[in-house]
């Protein structure tokens, strides 16, 4: 048996609730037999990470440390990861950014690189390294030598240990993270960044989500859990039965939930019964009140189609949150004036925007690849003045803009600034409401 040790490196931009994703490895790592333990950096300073992850490797003394990279914090992890190099340890980044960039890792310190979906990867790994052998049959698996088959997607979700198993593993006190009853989104839109669950659309069964419900109720008195599916409402057959599933448990009366969806995957009979079930808010991907914009990030949905499904919502008697992203390529005075005018036309039924909401040109996204020659940001994850700071107390100013990734003229970025000051507004007021009548 092995003794691992996850981390998850600092992020610029603060995380509310334990890492879902490390969860998860944690948990299939621990139903097999090893030790583990989780260390959540996300929302320390790097120079504060550095001494708890020496500390921690010193007193746990883990035979491999696998840390979870996404792009804004991939540097802090190289970083990181520098320190270890003579504890003996292997080192594995996987997440999002090394599913992309499978050997970029390998340049700055570590082992081994995991693209996709970790849980099955990461028991081969264990093995492997308990048993001796090769890693070059372990899909999705990168070396300095070489790299295993190509990673697929994991098909049979029910099969994986609940993620909660791994609550606790460092802080008796830690809390479930949430849930998610689906992996991957079916969209194609130009700016995402989903590559660990990938487009295929995949879903656990109703009755798998019901008992992990139960168990967060009986185990943490948990009343109420955020799902964090990318795509909530993509197959309205799945929707149906479980939020009838839901209805059918009587120890789950009472307990609410929230959600994530493009605004074009529901229907306003969808959200009647979501409600019934214990949906309270709804968070819509909306992005642009402009249909060229819309057309050109393939985000396949209508400005019209859009009102109805947050009309129906606030009639549901649902909290709504609504996304908006600013700053396309192909964004010009006019797209935005036409964004403006949707905002302005959702504002009395919506409760609260997204804050900020400046594009970021990830890697792997079509946005990137097309654009990162033209505009110079290629790489820019590696610079540390490239990467957008943690927001300030001025929620009218997004840290995104301020690195104008693509150059935009000033009359263009005022405009933008703008906007983003509006929502700050709404946000502010809508929150003065609540506290009022709460």
């Amino acid at each position: 048996m092995v003794r691992a040790l996850l981390v998850l490196p600092p992020l610029p931009q603060p995380m509310n609730a334990p890492y879902l994703g490390q969860q998860y490895i944690a948990a299939v790592l621990l139903s097999a037999g090893h030790t583990v333990r989780c260390l959540d950096l996300a929302n320390l300073s790097e120079a504060e990470a550095r001494i708890r992850l020496t500390e921690e490797v010193c007193s746990f003394r883990p035979d491999l440390v696998g840390m979870t990279l996404f792009t804004y914090n991939a540097l802090s992890g190289y970083r990181l990861a520098a320190l270890l190099q003579d504890d003996g340890v292997v080192l594995i980044a996987g997440g999002p950014h090394p599913t992309v960039l499978p050997d970029e890792p390998l340049s700055h310190g570590f082992d081994l690189s995991l693209s996709g979906e970790g849980e099955h990867a990461i028991l081969a790994i264990a093995e492997t390294l308990d048993r001796g052998g090769s890693f070059d049959t372990i899909p999705g698996l990168h070396t300095r030598t070489g790299h295993g088959p190509p990673y697929g997607t994991i098909e049979d979700l029910d099969g994986l240990p609940f993620p909660h198993v791994a609550a606790g593993t460092t802080d008796e006190d830690a809390v479930a993270g949430g849930i998610v009853t689906s992996r991957g989104c079916p969209a194609r839109c130009t700016f995402c960044a989903n590559y660990v669950t990938g487009r295929a659309y995949r879903w656990r069964s109703p009755q798998n989500v019901v008992a992990e419900l139960l168990t967060l109720r009986r185990r943490f008195g948990l009343d109420h859990v955020p799902f964090w599916d990318d795509a909530f409402t993509a197959r309205r057959p799945r929707l149906e039965a479980l939020c009838d599933a839901i209805l059918a448990e009587p120890d789950l009366a009472g307990m609410t939930w929230t959600c994530i969806t493009p605004g074009n995957m529901v229907l306003p009979r969808d959200l009647d019964r979501m409600r019934r079930a214990g949906c309270v808010a709804i968070n819509f991907g909306i992005e642009s009140g402009d249909k060229s914009i819309l057309r050109a990030i393939r985000k396949g949905q209508t400005p019209e189609r859009i009102v109805t499904a947050v009309e129906a919502a606030k009639a549901a008697g649902m909290t709504t949150i609504v996304n908006f992203m600013f700053g396309f390529p192909e964004e010009g005075l006019e797209e935005l004036a036409n964004t403006r005018a949707l905002m302005m036309q959702l504002a009395p039924i919506t409760d609260f925007f997204n804050n900020f909401g400046v594009l970021v040109p990830f890697p792997g996204t079509a946005i990137y690849d097309r654009h990162h020659l033209e505009y110079g940001f290629t790489g820019w994850w590696l610079d540390p003045a490239r990467i957008p700071a943690a927001p300030g107390p001025d929620l009218g100013c997004d840290p995104a803009l301020e690195k104008n990734f693509f150059n935009y003229a000033p009359h263009l970025k005022a405009e933008i600034a703008g906007l983003v000051r509006w929502k700050a507004r709404h946000n502010a007021a809508w929150a003065s409401r609540n506290s009022k009548t709460g």
